[in-house]
């Protein structure tokens, strides 16, 4: 490691030097470069990727200690990679496949499948109308229910408010179930 890399991390790590900090990573700009092309994260553009670089450069000059004979360099590039990677993992659970999945509104109706779209998914636009037309029909004890239901009311509250026992409760919120069911 030259004396010019080591007095920008010093400068990074005592003075919170922007300028020094944005010179250690257009050191390792073709680095950075490499990554990005190894590793997709969804949204993410190259600014973005730059914004992660920065941010891990900067933890690492704060920890980084020279004198054990260790090299920048190397250190930097393991930490932005297990970085990234962790974004990766996050990017990739289970939970988060929905924001993968996701496209704009525009994009899909001026897609050249969006006919096959609107008919495979209308169905999911109308399951709110109908569900405003089963609550219309549903009595005083079996609105509490539904509140029930959805968590918005406590199991004692909601026995208050209806006038009822835990026992009527129940046999309420099984009929809003069963409506709900066909209703969709």
């Amino acid at each position: 490691m030259n004396n010019f890399e080591l007095a920008l991390i010093n400068l990074v790590k005592e003075d919170k030097n922007s300028k020094a900090l944005e010179s250690l990573v257009e050191r390792y700009r073709p680095m950075i470069d490499n990554l990005y092309f190894q590793y997709k994260i969804g949204l993410y553009d190259q600014s973005d990727w730059y914004q992660e670089a920065l941010i891990v450069c900067y933890a690492t000059c704060k920890i980084f200690d020279g004198t054990s004979g260790s090299k920048f360099g190397s250190f930097f590039k393991l930490k932005f990679k297990n970085h990234i990677i962790d974004i990766v993992r996050r990017e990739n659970t289970v939970k988060r496949q929905a924001n993968q999945l996701a496209c704009s509104y525009e994009q899909v109706i001026t897609d050249e499948n969006s006919n096959e779209f609107v008919r495979n998914y209308v169905h999911l636009l109308d399951t709110s109308s109908h569900f405003e037309e089963m609550v219309k029909e549903l009595s005083k004890l079996e609105l509490i229910a539904l509140q029930f239901l959805l968590g918005e009311l406590k199991m004692h509250i909601a026995c208050e408010m209806a006038m009822c026992d835990t026992r009527q409760l129940g046999r309420a919120a099984n009929r809003c179930r069963l409506k709900i069911m066909e209703y969709i």
